[in-house]
């Protein structure tokens, strides 16, 4: 029976995916069911939010959760929807390139500690900007079994030295790829590069690879669109070099709106169909982004490998790798101080006014809760 619905599951999914009058549809309904839904969400929150003493005792990193190992801050892009080209431009972002023994550490201790996923995706910038990402992938999959390992990259360097087979043979679990969708001229538009021809060989050349080797790898696309959906769907691009390779590990999806990054994104940034993102005020509730764990390239340990508004080495740095373990690091007071704060209504700069505030609720309770 499981089985059934999976397939049945499936099978809507790919006829919305695939088909454009349909698909711009769902998105343009889901703008407005997910406002409506988070406006219910904090309505219900106000009435039954969780306190700090309930929460205290499994604050710390889960080994059912996610590690963020951002290898590298350093992007290959400027997107229009992205704090990365700004950041930089206001010099406010110090980029590097995470050493691997601060990396081998990162995922010794969280193999040790049962982890089953890590993500090499940084908070800004392309993990395969790194020369050694492909030695951590290596790492983090053949010698410390790590269950999965996935990482986001907008595809521009997928080709370089056959990137995109030398991922799948590896044993990578997962590869999110971010992109604008199937016409150059808007790609290079708010992409802010003209990448467009190589990021679209990369896609290409990766999903013909994977489906050879019998799908090991999920592969997820994500249109960053400022076209419909329905614009992409019916592209050249999209026919030939995607529809092919889809399947129930490899999936497309488009974005219904965009986050302001904290207020560093704002509705003049962004163009065409794209919709900044709208949310009720905020309640003095701790955001689920702060129960994860992002080690910086430099080793320092921030809360929430989501977002930044200036630099992510700021107010949600809770220490650093070289001089503490994670375990130490997830259960010290400044982890504790940050998220008790929201209690009191004192929030780190990047929360102030960030749009992909979540609110914890019992469901999260629970899911973080022994034996869930």
């Amino acid at each position: 029976m499981n089985g059934l619905v999976h397939k049945l599951k499936w099978r809507i999914y790919h006829f919305v995916h695939t088909n454009g009058v349909v698909a711009d549809f769902v998105y343009w309904s889901a703008y407005h069911i997910q406002y409506w839904h988070r406006s219910f969400q904090h309505w219900w929150f106000t009435r039954h939010n969780l306190s700090a003493e309930r929460i205290r005792p499994v604050r710390s990193l889960k080994a059912s959760g996610v590690l963020m190992t951002g290898v590298t801050n350093i992007c290959n892009a400027k997107c229009t929807f992205c704090a990365y080209p700004k950041v930089v431009e206001n010099k406010t972002l110090q980029t590097g390139v995470m050493p691997f023994e601060t990396f081998k550490k990162a995922v010794d201790e969280w193999a040790a500690a049962g982890g089953e996923i890590i993500d090499l995706t940084p908070v800004v910038g392309d993990p395969l900007v790194d020369p050694g990402v492909l030695d951590k992938v290596d790492y983090a999959v053949n010698r410390a079994r790590i269950k999965t390992v996935a990482l986001t990259t907008n595809a521009i360097l997928l080709d370089r030295n056959d990137t995109y087979k030398k991922l799948i043979d590896l044993g990578i679990g997962c590869v999110f790829i971010s992109t604008q969708g199937t016409s150059k001229a808007v790609y290079e538009k708010v992409y802010g590069v003209k990448k467009f021809d190589e990021a679209m060989s990369g896609i290409r050349h990766l999903l013909e690879y994977n489906h050879a080797k019998g799908e090991p790898a999920q592969i997820i696309i994500r249109f960053r669109n400022e076209e419909r959906p329905s614009q992409i769907i019916r592209s050249r691009e999209f026919v030939e070099n995607i529809k092919p390779y889809l399947s129930e590990k490899v999936r497309v999806n488009f974005t219904v709106d965009f986050d302001n990054w904290g207020g560093t994104i704002q509705p003049k940034d962004i163009s065409g169909t794209m919709k900044m993102r709208r949310l009720p005020s905020q309640l003095n509730v701790p955001c689920t982004g702060l129960f994860g764990f992002s080690v910086r390239h430099d080793g320092s340990v921030r809360l929430c490998g989501c977002r930044l508004t200036r630099t992510d080495l700021d107010d949600l740095v809770v220490g650093n790798i070289r001089k503490n373990t994670l375990a130490e690091i997830s259960n010290g007071d400044e982890a504790w101080d940050i998220i008790k704060g929201f209690y009191a209504g004192k929030r780190p700069e990047t929360c102030v006014g960030c749009t992909l505030y979540n609110p914890i609720d019992k469901a999260w309770l629970k899911s973080r809760s022994p034996g869930s």
